[in-house]
């Protein structure tokens, strides 16, 4: 009790003496005194951030109340740039960047009005945890796992980067701190470990939404590697990080994001989590487990992303998401790609970045600097996420390497197969269908989240790419059947379709992971309570047949080329693409009431358009695509 009232004596003494005094304000930086040729090719991404560092900096404020606020909204939505959200304050890592980097070019290395900043801003996140080491988002002592979570991984990369720059050997020399803050950072960041790693509600809850939690992993190992005799902190990581594999990922490969697999979070911030462990784990006993989970979430991934030929971008099987909106991934950077060929198929290749740091470097040389005023008010206007990696090494294939990797891409690979990946904690099944002249994917079970979409979900080309792409928003259109004028599908609750193979029922039980027998697939399922549903994937196509009571339509989300048309003639249509004579599909129908609907809208991937067609029919329709 006696130390707790010393510290808080301490604390509110310091927090005294900084609100009373006036703080210079911080410099903008003189861009005459500085030129490209100073920056390193690494350090080229940081033009933007070192022109906007004074704007940030200057928005900390000096006085109460909530002095070390970050007061400017340029992380986070408006709404939510609030004194009690503590995801405001991972731009603390920014204002440790520029105070601490050794850079020819960066004026802001120990800068007085950079350090007083800094030092009110630790303070404010001490001052805004709560006693059990929580941190809130959404409202006043609103304690919730992401705040917490993310705060470890953005407040530990801050004191790593403090450690260094202190340090008596510190390239440049030490830059200065007081003591008494740094003391009570580290404090805050070793509580806020502790109540992540020892208590079971937060990890419960990472369960579900699984990068949360993963934020710790990289927040835990920058203490440790700053405390390598903290025992506590040491096997509670050491617990958490063994017993996460079988809890935070589905048989099927994925993360588990809202009970599902998500493919933004999952190539966002888990992405980072990964980074920033591996920087920490490569070489340890933990670095096999950690490939591992990685290897199995990249097999399912190439799966669900088709590359586009003469692209080098790949469309996404988006239906199945469950919480962000990620319908195309362009080349990523990962460790991971050292290891793993699915990575490596996805990745930016060494050539492609040369490339790009040229046309970068000749662009900042032709206009120096070029930098737009700083865009406040948007969500991604200064991302801490710019300082997070930096230090973590970058691993790209030559393109030899990514050439390989893409031939091996399952769909790429063979040119017919039925494969299945199943995760029975959530009761989910999805199924990957090729063919010689194409590729599906089909989703059944309980619906995941309310942005999730089952049934069918693409329809791939292998000489032309992408054709059907389901959607996962609720303005948006899924390959599905529909009630006249509903937004949303019959299958959006949720569909429990019976397997049958060859004309045969299914291999009990069904695998995890991996193929299943050869043969035409059919997938049977009630439409509710409003009829039923028959889908085949067969050598020459997709079949399916409708039974429903009533008025129906079914909508298909085709995704076309710019020069592409949709033909519609008697009960066939045609998608045509120019100076193409053979079509790139025909869907043929019967028992439609009336004449297709066609509707268009942007679509969400590159230089295609998002067009949708309906259907509309009474008791019944059968429709086919063939190629």
């Amino acid at each position: 009790m006696r130390l707790l009232s010393v510290l808080s004596l301490t604390t509110l003494a310091v927090c005294s003496v900084v609100s009373g005094a006036s703080w210079s304000p911080v410099p903008p930086v003189d861009f005459s005194k500085i030129s490209v040729a100073d920056f390193s090719d690494d350090d080229l991404d940081l033009v933007t951030p070192l022109a906007h560092f004074a704007q940030l900096a200057n928005a900390v404020r000096e006085n109460d109340p909530d002095l070390g606020f970050i007061d400017l909204v340029v992380w986070r939505n408006a709404k939510d740039n609030q004194p009690y959200n503590a995801r405001i304050m991972e731009n603390v890592l920014s204002l440790a960047w520029f105070y601490t980097a050794d850079r020819t070019w960066n004026p802001y290395r120990g800068h007085p009005a950079v350090k007083a900043r800094l030092e009110a801003a630790l303070d404010f996140i001490g001052n805004i945890q709560a006693p059990d080491g929580a941190f809130s988002e959404y409202g006043p002592q609103k304690w919730n796992l992401a705040a917490t979570g993310f705060m470890t991984k953005f407040l530990g990369e801050t004191l790593e980067l403090l450690a260094i720059a202190t340090a008596p050997d510190a390239s440049g020399g030490p830059v200065p701190i007081d003591a008494s803050v740094l003391e009570r950072a580290h404090a805050t960041q070793r509580k806020a470990l502790v109540r992540l790693f020892s208590r079971d509600d937060y990890y419960r809850h990472a369960t579900i939404v699984t990068n949360q939690y993963g934020n710790a992993w990289p927040g835990g190992l920058a203490w440790l590697h700053l405390h390598p005799d903290d025992a506590e902190i040491r096997a509670l990581w050491e617990k958490r990080f063994r017993q996460s594999t079988a809890d935070f990922q589905s048989t099927a490969g994925y993360f588990y994001e809202a009970k599902g697999p998500d493919f933004g979070y999952t190539l966002g911030t888990h992405a980072s989590n990964t980074a920033g462990a591996w920087f920490y784990l490569r070489g340890t006993p933990f670095a096999d487990q950690l490939i591992e989970e990685e290897k199995h979430w990249f097999e399912f991934l190439s799966y669900n992303t088709l590359l586009q030929p003469g692209a080098n971008w790949f469309a996404v099987n988006r239906a199945i998401e469950t919480r962000q909106s990620q319908p195309v991934v362009h080349p990523i950077n990962t460790p991971m790609a050292e290891f793993i060929p699915e990575a490596r198929a996805l990745s930016r290749t060494r050539e492609e970045q040369a490339a790009i740091l040229r046309q970068t470097r000749e662009r900042l040389t032709s206009g120096w600097p070029g930098v737009a005023p700083l865009k406040v008010g948007d969500f991604w206007a200064y991302t801490p996420y710019v300082f997070q990696k930096r230090r973590a090494s970058a691993w790209y294939p030559d393109q030899a390497q990514r050439d390989e990797a893409r031939k091996q891409l399952p769909y790429l690979a063979r040119d017919r197969f039925n494969h299945l990946r199943r995760d029975p904690r959530y009761d989910a099944q999805y199924y990957y269908t090729r063919r010689p002249a194409w590729y599906g994917a089909f989703a059944t079970g309980a619906r995941a989240s309310r942005k999730q979409r089952l049934g069918l979900g693409l329809l791939w080309r292998p000489d032309t790419g992408i054709l059907l792409q389901g959607q996962a928003q609720n303005d948006q259109p899924s390959w599905g059947t529909h009630a006249p004028g509903a937004s949303l599908p019959f299958e959006y609750e949720g569909i429990n379709a019976t397997l049958a193979i060859a004309g045969k029922p299914a291999p009990a039980p069904l695998p995890l992971a991996a193929d299943l027998p050869d043969g035409d697939v059919a997938l049977s399922y009630p439409l509710g309570s409003q009829g039923d549903k028959i889908v085949t994937l067969k050598d020459s196509g997709i079949d399916v047949r409708i039974t429903a009571k009533g008025d129906f339509e079914e909508r298909f989300p085709f995704i076309l080329t710019a020069n592409d048309t949709l033909k519609i003639d008697g009960d066939k249509v045609t998608l045509l693409r120019a100076n193409r004579k053979a079509p790139l599909v025909e869907l043929a129908y019967t028992g439609a009431r009336g004449k297709p609907r066609v509707s268009e809208q942007n679509a969400p991937l590159p230089s295609r358009r998002l067009v949708t067609l309906s259907i509309p029919a009474t008791g019944s329709l059968v429709y086919s695509l063939r190629f």
